[in-house]
């Protein structure tokens, strides 16, 4: 069937990255003609309208939109999702490299499932790097079977179209963790989130050095704190991720909690436990991230 597929790409000022992005989509298995590209540029000032012209003639299946103004992530998908075509939604992030079978494999779950979730692999020339991705990803990475997992990461989801038909969009205004929202709703509603370990992305993001992948993880938390606690019957969340000072005051105990079951689940990820101490040092900053959340929070309504 023409256009089944319909591959999402957000972007903002990363064109060399949306560059490679595009030229691993160019490489699929299956004929451009099944699916098609869309991009949404969130009103990027840099070379990005220059590359996504460049890449429409070598990618005629791809459609290039643009905002009037930095919108986000979230609603930016959304701009995507009015004009996708395909029954199929694939969204992958600008600073990921799709495998030549992408699109054939994440397909082929959707014909089963209404939301699926890809691995994501990550380069090991960089260390920094390979801890980030283990620290946010590590729910998907290789050495996980496939099965049923609880959250879904935008870098690598397929959706149905008939899911968003029945429990809407991205949640509006939300920057951080749209993925993640739309995920916990799904799974709110009675459906479940299936993973394909066949279907995998590479994240190779700009990231590089400690204090930036430190940042992340703490204005990440600072977030989708609230999501863990909006959710937290499905999550069941600990009563002390709900106040300021017990998320800091376990901090240490949450981070190593949380650190050992990473490397005790995946046994891949089991092989490269020399990453651990950082991965550690990673959680510890998503606490004080989720503590300065809720902080906020609390401040703004008393």
């Amino acid at each position: 069937m023409p256009e089944q597929a319909s591959v999402i790409i957000c972007t903002y000022n990363r064109h060399h990255l949306l560059e490679r992005a595009l030229r691993a989509l160019e490489r699929q298995s299956v004929g451009l003609e099944s699916f098609e590209v869309i991009v949404v540029d969130d009103a990027s000032t840099d070379e990005t309208p220059r590359v996504c012209s460049m890449m429409s003639r070598e990618l005629p299946n791809m459609r290039y939109y643009v905002t009037d103004k930095n919108l986000g992530v979230g609603e930016a998908g959304n701009v995507a999702l009015r004009h996708a075509r395909g029954e199929y939604l694939l969204f992958t992030d600008d600073d990921c490299v799709a495998r030549e079978d992408w699109v054939d494999h994440m397909s082929a779950a959707l014909a089963n499932e209404h939301i699926v979730a890809g691995a994501i692999e990550s380069p090991t020339s960089s260390f920094i790097r390979l801890c980030h991705n283990i620290d946010q990803f590590h729910l998907y990475m290789l050495g996980r079977k496939n099965g049923y997992i609880r959250f879904i990461a935008g870098a690598n989801m397929g959706l149905r179209r008939s899911l968003v038909e029945k429990i809407g969009s991205f949640e509006q205004g939300r920057r951080i963790g749209p993925d993640t929202e739309f995920g916990l709703r799904a799974c709110e509603n009675g459906y479940r989130i299936f993973f394909e370990p066949k279907a995998v992305v590479v994240h190779d993001p700009e990231r590089s050095d400690f204090t930036t992948i430190l940042k992340h993880s703490a204005d990440h938390a600072s977030e989708t704190i609230f999501l863990r606690n909006r959710y937290r019957l499905f999550l069941h969340t600990p009563f002390v991720l709900r106040s300021p000072l017990l998320t800091l005051l376990a901090a240490p105990l949450i981070a190593l909690w949380v650190t050992l079951g990473i490397y005790g689940r995946n046994p891949k990820l089991a092989r490269m436990f020399w990453t651990a101490p950082v991965v550690y040092a990673l959680k510890l900053a998503w606490c004080w991230g989720a503590a300065r959340g809720l902080y906020k929070e609390r401040r703004a309504v008393g």
